[in-house]
């Protein structure tokens, strides 16, 4: 019965383990994604100008070119204009949409760092209730432990099994500084060596 909540509470803990490794990843990447989308917002700051004012003005050239009767040159004139305006209004509608991407971008990290922090609190609880559970199994254990105790009240102790005790001798042959026989010859051999 025990056993069974350990293993259940352990499955719940590396389910909570999953979902945080997915939402620090999932984080990782909506991070690396702001800083690139704030380094183009930042390129495309200055084409930030109204976008219903490039709208309507765009709107009256087109009109202008379909109602009003110009020469050659004049039309072209209107349409060069109508096309440069059009360029305008693209750069502000991709900066536009840029912010606009960013702030959900933002919006989202602080979704994944609130839902990050509720999941290490569930982690914490997980840890306390494993500890918890732990715990009672060892004083269940514990309690077995007793019972298997000697009659006379002590505990059965371990032997451990006894080293060989290894002497100096037994490894190196151990050389007696001392010469055997004196040197007949006077001279110090030690310092030809």
């Amino acid at each position: 019965m025990l056993k069974k909540e350990i293993e259940q509470e352990k499955m719940k803990r590396s389910s909570i383990i999953r979902d945080i490794k997915s939402a620090r990843n999932r984080l990782a990447y909506k991070l690396a994604d702001k800083t690139a989308i704030s380094q183009l917002s930042q390129i495309s700051k200055n084409t930030t100008k109204n976008i219903g004012f490039l709208r309507r003005k765009k709107e009256q050239l087109e009109f202008r070119v379909a109602t009003e009767a110009f020469t050659v040159d004049a039309e072209r004139d209107l349409i060069r204009k109508k096309n440069e305006i059009e360029k305008e209004l693209d750069e502000a509608l991709k900066s536009f949409r840029l912010r606009k991407k960013l702030e959900f971008i933002e919006k989202d990290i602080d979704q994944l760092g609130k839902q990050l922090t509720e999941l290490d609190a569930k982690i914490k609880e997980s840890d306390g209730r494993l500890d918890i559970l732990y715990s009672e199994l060892r004083s269940i254990t514990g309690a077995e432990r007793k019972r298997q105790q000697r009659p006379d009240g002590k505990r059965q102790q371990r032997e451990q099994p006894k080293q060989q005790e290894v002497s100096l001798a037994d490894i190196a042959i151990i050389k007696d500084k001392k010469p055997d026989k004196p040197d007949m010859d006077g001279f110090d051999d030690s310092v030809l060596n």
